[in-house]
This record gives C-alpha cells, sequence and structure tokens, in this order.
C-alpha cells in the first residue's frame, strides 16, 4: 500500500543533470561530448573537492584543467601519455546547462592523483561531505562514486571469467570475448521500516551488531530478496530480527544510499507497517537492542537528532537525562520515517487510512 503522504527529498536524491540526454550507444555522440567535458575525479570511495573561502564544492575538471595536469583525451580516453595502458574510461553522469558531465575513476593512478594533490585538490569521502556540498553537488558525488565503484568491482566476466571493459560511456560493461555478455550497474534494494504498536502510542527501534555507534537506535531494515515484494519483506525481516508479526504495511519514499556496505549502492525504500502482537522475540546474534519507545520520548528524541551537533556528525550535542539513545541525523531516510510518525497527532497512523 502507499499513501499520499510522501517524505521530504532524501540526501543524495536531488541530482539534478540530465541523465536521458544524448544516445550513449553512439560512438560520434560519446566522442562529441568529450570534446568538451567536465570531468570529476573519484579516487576509492572520495570524490575530488576544491575549498576556498570556508566552503567545499566538487572540483569539475575541464579540458584545461586536465592540460594543467598532464592529461589529455585521446580516442574517447583521458591519458597522461597518450598510451592505450595508461589511459582512463570516463563514465558519462550526465548533462548540466548545456555541458557534459563524466566521472573519472583514477584509483591507482598513483601519480595522476599526487598531481591533482599537488595542485591543490583533495578526495574526501561523501559522508563526510553530507553537511557540507550542496543537495545536487551531493547527488552527483554519489552517482560518480557508485558507477566507478561498480566498474571497479566487475572486472571479469560472471559467465566466462574473461576481463570486461566500460562500453557505452559506462552505462554497461560488455566482455572481451563475447560482446553479448553484458552487465548492468547494479542498485541492492534494502526495506527499511518504523514498526507501530497495537495501540498506536509506540514504535520499534532496534540497533544491529553491525552498528557501530551503540548510542543509536534507529529503523529495522534487510534487503529485499529475489522474488520478493516489497511489503513481504518488511514482514519478513520484521518476524527475523524482532520476532513480532506484522499486518499492513505502508510505502512512503525511497532515498539512493551510493555509500552502502562493502561499496555497494542501494535504494531504501521507507516504510510504516503495523504490528500484528506486543511481546517482542528478538534474533540477538543479530541484534543488539530491540525495543517499544513510547511516542512523547520519540519526539524528543527526533528534535535532538536534528541539531547540527548531533554526535554521528562530530558534535558533542546532549540529550535530556533520560534517554539513553540517538536516532540517526537527517540525512538519513531513518530520521525522517521516524520524525513522520512521531509528527503525527496522538492517533495511531494506521486510523487515518
Amino acid at each position: 500500500m502507499q499513501v499520499d503522504n510522501p517524505l521530504v527529498t532524501q540526501a543524495f536524491a536531488s541530482n539534478k543533470l540530465n541523465r536521458s540526454a544524448g544516445d550513449k550507444r553512439d560512438p560520434a555522440f560519446v566522442s562529441v561530448a568529450l570534446r568538451t567535458p567536465l570531468l570529476l575525479f573519484v579516487n576509492g570511495a572520495a570524490v575530488c573537492v576544491r575549498e576556498a573561502e570556508s566552503k567545499t564544492a566538487l572540483f569539475w575538471a575541464s579540458p584545461r584543467d586536465l592540460e594543467r595536469l598532464g592529461l589529455g583525451i585521446y580516442q574517447d580516453q583521458i591519458s597522461s601519455q597518450g598510451s592505450a595502458s595508461a589511459a582512463i574510461s570516463p563514465y558519462l553522469l550526465g548533462q548540466d546547462s548545456g555541458k557534459w558531465k563524466f566521472a573519472l575513476d583514477v584509483t591507482g593512478h598513483d601519480t595522476t592523483i599526487d598531481r591533482i594533490q599537488a595542485a591543490g585538490y583533495a578526495f574526501q569521502e561523501l559522508r563526510p561531505l553530507m553537511d557540507k556540498l550542496p543537495a545536487s553537488d551531493l547527488a552527483t558525488g554519489g552517482q560518480a562514486v557508485a558507477l566507478s565503484q561498480w566498474h571497479r568491482n566487475h572486472s571479469f566476466c560472471p559467465r566466462c571469467g574473461a576481463p570486461m571493459q566500460p562500453v557505452e560511456a559506462g552505462a554497461k560493461r560488455a566482455c572481451t570475448e563475447n560482446a553479448r555478455h553484458r552487465e548492468y550497474p547494479r542498485t541492492d534494494a534494502v526495506a527499511i521500516m518504523l514498526i507501530e504498536s497495537e495501540d498506536g502510542q509506540s514504535a520499534l527501534l532496534g540497533r544491529s551488531k553491525s552498528i557501530r555507534n551503540k548510542g543509536i537506535l534507529t529503523c529495522l531494515s534487510g534487503f529485499i530478496e529475489q522474488g520478493e515484494s516489497i511489503e513481504e519483506a518488511v514482514r519478513r525481516e520484521v518476524l527475523e530480527e524482532a520476532g513480532l508479526p506484522v499486518s499492513s504495511v505502508v510505502i512512503l519514499g525511497s532515498q539512493p544510499w551510493p555509500i552502502g556496505r562493502g561499496g555497494s549502492c542501494e535504494l531504501m525504500i521507507g516504510c510504516i507497517a503495523k504490528a500484528a502482537a506486543t511481546e517482542l522475540h528478538p534474533d540477538m546474534d543479530e541484534m543488539d537492542d530491540v525495543r517499544w519507545i513510547p511516542k512523547n520520548v520519540i519526539k524528543q528524541v527526533v528534535h535532538a537528532s536534528s541539531q547540527p551537533d548531533h554526535p554521528y556528525m562530530g558534535g558533542k550535542g546532549e540529550l535530556p537525562s533520560e534517554i539513553d539513545f540517538w536516532i540517526p541525523p537527517p540525512f538519513a531516510i531513518a530520521h525522517h520515517l521516524i520524525k513522520t510518525w512521531a509528527g503525527q497527532t496522538s492517533s495511531p497512523w494506521f486510523a487515518k487510512l
């Protein structure tokens, strides 16, 4: 079930690039787009930024910038020597104000990285940039990192083991032995859910053992399995993690998450679900904590966790003495699921459906 109560636009979901512009299948188009490109350097999970007047921004390298860095465009690739062995394939991200923007993965190209840093630029991972970059830049940076990491992690054909290479400006990878063997950028779907109690006055929050910050409680979540609907995934995950049956499920919104586990790109699908029981039987091999939290407590935690001094963001904020947990800060969809539920009137969420 989906309700007409969408969440606010989430972090990583404000990408202003036109991704549908141009025909990536046409080699002539790619060559034309690379005549005057803007390129964002990616190094591992980090993007290239420039800092000026206490502001941080993505650094988009123009052809003139490439020349200053000892790089050039040769046969639709970027190279410092003009040789195929040193060439890097750029990945098309989209068009912005008539300019074609590409990601250029320089991971492992130490000489190029040294030149970029010597020119005064820096590489930073996306998480510490969440409160520094404009929303659109954060989303574009996330796209660049996710696409680059996917290419890096799919070097060989899963069917025959032969090397794979990027094609169509990075939109796909093709096997070098059989061009029909193709791979496409992957996004892993994750269901994330706030569970409302039977009386509508409490919410179920928890913390898995994989969460390093032990002062956090958040929504339960889990990957959606093959052949499984979103609603089925919500019910299965809550039963597995909390030992709690769930009845109704509503879908509120989603958030791309290009900084997923192991370099994966995830799509967080945010839901609110109704508990069909009260007693919990959590899997303590997977979970550190699972508990019902009254709505009045959650409202206090939402307020505290909305502040810029949230400890998760490096701050030194404090909670009321009677509360022992934070929820994730506003860059996470879990924060907005919890806030949306807590912001309702005293009536249960499902009473209005």
